[in-house]
């Protein structure tokens, strides 16, 4: 497995434990959290305390305390990694049920960006307004 590759999985496995301390060790003061789109969410969070600002937010309106990821596949080369997430949530009446692919872009063993893109924007948008 490349260590690219292993990188983002560990992130992963990290983000489904709620174990911040290992996701802001993979993340330098920089590092650009990139969200496309129009939705309430959409944005870019630079460095670690505005990313981990961005998810204490999804988890406090997404029912059941954020969403829930399934990393269904990782491709990685040495600078870059890109995965492919299933994202499930609820608010509400409101279900999501989506596909997103991420693009990381690696230095080392730290993430200096990552940028979120989803399979149908207008489905995502609409699940955060």
């Amino acid at each position: 497995m490349h260590p690219n590759e292993q990188l983002v999985r560990e992130a992963y496995d990290a983000m489904a434990r709620r174990d911040g301390k290992t996701l802001a060790a993979l993340l330098t003061p920089t590092t650009q959290w990139i969200v496309r789109g129009r939705g309430g969410l959409a944005g870019t969070y630079v460095g670690p305390n505005e990313i981990f600002e961005a998810w204490k937010r999804t988890a406090a309106e997404a029912e059941g305390g954020g969403l829930s990821l399934t990393l269904l596949d990782v491709l990685a080369n040495d600078d870059r990694a890109v995965a492919l997430v299933r994202v499930r949530g609820r608010r509400g009446q409101k279900a999501l049920d989506e596909r997103q692919v991420v693009i990381f872009e690696i230095d080392g063993t730290k993430v200096t960006s990552a940028t979120f893109v989803y399979e149908r924007p207008d489905e995502y948008e609409e699940f955060w307004t």
